[in-house]
């Protein structure tokens, strides 16, 4: 029989911050690889251009999502590996999505004092 109240998850709202986390690792991550390791040292690409682009709204928000998403992704897979692992912190969930909040509020300040 299907329980007709099924007790309410929290998980989809960090499920969808570790799949936007993931999409974006696998997506940007390249190209900022491709950028600092390749194209800045050989002159390729200007500094300037970069920090200037780094001051501007769209590259804000660049960062914030270079930055935020992919920490979310990577402290579900640490809190989800533990578990697998039959490691259980108490409160994981709480340790890890809450170090993930931290980061995300502490970015989120850092990026708008630019």
């Amino acid at each position: 029989m299907v329980d007709q109240n099924p007790k309410r998850s929290g998980e989809p709202p960090v499920w969808l911050m570790f799949g936007a986390g993931g999409t974006v690792s696998a997506i940007f991550f390249p190209v900022v690889i491709l950028i600092i390791s390749l194209l800045l040292p050989f002159g390729l690409v200007d500094a300037h251009n970069l920090i200037t682009f780094a001051y501007s709204w769209i590259g804000k928000l660049v960062i914030l999502v270079l930055t935020i998403f992919p920490m979310w992704c990577g402290l579900h897979r640490i809190h989800h590996g533990m578990h697998d692992l039959k490691v259980h912190v108490p409160a994981g969930g709480f340790i890890f999505y809450g170090l993930a909040t931290i980061y995300t509020v502490w970015v989120l300040f850092a990026v708008t004092s630019l």
